[in-house]
């Protein structure tokens, strides 16, 4: 039996996620960078992190991947990288990151509904 497709709220989901998963790339992407010029961590940490965060993004892209074809695995890891991410946002909020803090807040909160609402449809 193939796959059902996503519903508008599954969709949603996956968009939000896979924005996600590209501000990690552009993390990736950026932490090298700034061991070239000559950041506060050694070369080692910033691969390293760079390495870490590039695997965050392919995982993020392969759920919302997995989210946009109506599959059905990838709503607990998003729930719960959405959930890591509360927490996260919140204290960007309160150190004075207002804009990015609220921006990945609200995404976080309304890709939590959508895929509670895509998981409700499924049944």
């Amino acid at each position: 039996m193939p796959p059902r497709r996503a519903g508008m709220p599954g969709r949603v989901a996956a968009m939000i996620i896979g924005l996600q998963a590209l501000g990690c790339v552009v993390l990736a992407v950026a932490f090298p960078l700034a061991a070239a010029r000559d950041a506060g961590l050694s070369t080692a940490s910033h691969l390293m992190f760079s390495v870490f965060t590039g695997l965050f993004a392919a995982g993020l892209g392969l759920a919302a991947r997995g989210l946009w074809r109506g599959l059905s695995w990838p709503r607990t890891a998003s729930v719960v990288w959405l959930l890591v991410l509360l927490p996260v946002a919140w204290a960007m909020v309160q150190s004075g990151w207002r804009n990015l803090g609220s921006l990945i807040l609200g995404s976080a909160v309304v890709a939590i509904v959508a895929v509670a609402a895509e998981s409700r449809g499924a049944t």
